[in-house]
């Protein structure tokens, strides 16, 4: 195990704590469930990295409303404000997908949790704001 992925297993320990789920790495990738089972965020730290990758579902591919739908989304890359930090993008399955990089060194215990946190705040926020754009 990398020194990184201690690490990072040390702030899942302390997240875990506070929300009371038992949370670890395997193969380098931690997923965070929702009470309904939808994905709240999946925390990935890539071999031989020592950036922590955040990264959400948000919505399935639909290619009636794809081609009015992705301009949307592209543009809201560029709401620096709306978006504090975080991109939109598509996965290998066309799924839109809310990500957001960070260093583990500039972290610590509490701002990870502030981040995860954070990171499933925004997602939902921006889950309900594509949910109005597509209606």
């Amino acid at each position: 195990m990398t020194s990184s992925q201690q690490q990072l297993e040390r702030f899942l320990e302390h997240f875990s704590a506070g929300c009371k789920t038992p949370l670890q790495l395997q193969d380098g990738v931690c997923a965070l469930y929702h009470d309904d089972g939808a994905e709240a965020a999946v925390l990935e730290l890539p071999p031989h990295s020592s950036s922590l990758l955040l990264h959400c579902r948000l919505v399935d591919s639909d290619p009636q409303v794809s081609l009015t739908l992705y301009p949307a989304l592209l543009q809201l890359n560029f709401e620096m404000a709306a978006m504090r930090g975080c991109w939109l993008a598509l996965d290998e399955r066309h799924q839109v997908r809310l990500c957001c990089q960070q260093s583990l060194a500039l972290l610590d215990e509490a701002s990870f949790s502030l981040l995860v946190s954070g990171f499933i705040q925004q997602a939902g926020e921006v889950r309900e704001f594509i949910g109005q754009l597509a209606a």
